[in-house]
């Protein structure tokens, strides 16, 4: 349980779905976590993402309007100068 807290505090909300592709997130949903896996694909205007199939749960589409939150070990982007970067927390 200590190592989930542990991880928990390493991660950070992301509205930058679209750099997001490859890395393992958490997703959120009501205040509970929904799944924790790695995103697989990712919508081109990034109105969704979908996270990868894992043992029993099915490839899942996340729709950034239904009132998902994605948590990730990347910092929040910027996009300063027309230049996204992203660096590892």
């Amino acid at each position: 349980m200590e190592s989930q807290t542990i991880l928990r505090a390493n991660l950070h909300r992301s509205d930058h779905w679209q750099h997001l592709l490859g890395e393992i997130v958490e997703v959120w949903r009501d205040g509970k976590l929904y799944r924790r896996a790695v995103v697989d694909a990712i919508m081109p205007d990034a109105s969704g993402l979908w996270i990868s199939l894992e043992g029993v749960f099915e490839r899942k589409y996340i729709d950034a309007a239904a009132g998902f939150e994605v948590w990730t070990t990347l910092y929040p982007c910027s996009g300063e100068g027309g230049a996204s970067t992203c660096a590892e927390a």
